[in-house]
């Protein structure tokens, strides 16, 4: 059999996909707590959706002026996941497990959050420090029942890209191996197959729904016993429609430049953006 020589930038090529290492932007624990610059990484992802690539440890504060600490153990991490396409991305989130004792196996939440923003600077990872985290009540409540959380950033949000607003495949896919690396943190200490539950309200009602739809041939290994799914926007062009201009899209201007950053990624989005001047103005705003 003839032997074929491939060229030597085929080969280069080929070994600079199989061992990417990305420059990423993302706070550390510290900074995030201090309101300090992030720092930057160079990251590796490794072989398999949901494996940890660096974890350190985070603060949850219930105030914007700090003065109320969550007692849990707190832990910042970015792990593996797979966007839309199918290729494998870093995605930032953290993992909370409360100081109170709770009957093993520890059951675990995977938190997918509501609408935030598009700037890193909206990462519920950064406003559960900055103690500016909308739903941290409802967290809160999750972790004095004795439940281990961990709640996803998503793409986009503490690592580079575009924020994918209501992309099914790619929010349910990083709400689940957000638990797939909660359970191999060592640092978290909670168990490899105990019970699993998903939780979301708007932006994460989707994300929870889409988990949960994904999970038998994503994820088959987790244990999920439930899934919380609470007003997910399901029509995104009656959603757009009926904010963009409006005196409420005004107040919540982000939303409508969420939705038409995601589009402009997507092939059957760009129609979409091609017959409406959906607002991309405030990608700075939470």
């Amino acid at each position: 059999m003839p032997i074929r020589r491939v060229p030597r930038r085929r080969v280069a090529a080929v070994l600079a996909a199989t061992c990417a290492v990305f420059t990423v932007t993302v706070a550390s624990g510290e900074a995030a707590a201090t309101g300090s610059d992030p720092e930057v990484r160079q990251v590796r992802l490794p072989d398999s959706n949901g494996d940890v690539i660096s974890s350190e440890p985070g603060v949850f504060h219930l105030d914007p002026l700090k003065v109320v600490k969550v007692d849990a153990n707190v832990q910042r991490i970015m792990y593996r996941t797979t966007d839309r396409t199918g290729m494998p991305i870093a995605v930032t989130g953290t993992v909370l497990v409360p100081n109170k004792a709770h009957a093993a196996p520890r059951p675990i939440i995977g938190f997918a959050p509501g609408t935030q923003g598009l700037a890193d600077k909206c990462a519920p990872s950064r406003q559960l420090a900055d103690g500016t985290e909308y739903e941290a009540l409802p967290l809160k409540a999750l972790l004095d029942e004795g439940y281990a959380v961990v709640v996803t950033d998503y793409q986009g949000l503490g690592t580079p890209g575009v924020h994918t607003y209501m992309d099914r495949e790619a929010q349910g896919r990083a709400v689940l191996d957000s638990v797939r690396a909660a359970q191999r943190l060592a640092t978290a200490g909670l168990p490899d197959a105990g019970p699993v539950a998903l939780y979301g309200y708007s932006q994460g009602g989707g994300a929870s729904a889409s988990a949960a739809e994904l999970a038998p041939t994503y994820a088959p290994e987790l244990k999920i016993r439930g899934a919380v799914v609470g007003a997910p926007p399901a029509d995104m062009s009656k959603v757009a429609d009926s904010m963009n201009g409006s005196a409420y899209g005004a107040f919540f201007n982000h939303v409508p430049g969420h939705i038409a950053a995601t589009a402009a990624t997507s092939p059957e989005g760009r129609p979409w953006l091609a017959d409406r001047s959906a607002d991309r103005s405030a990608p700075s705003t939470c």
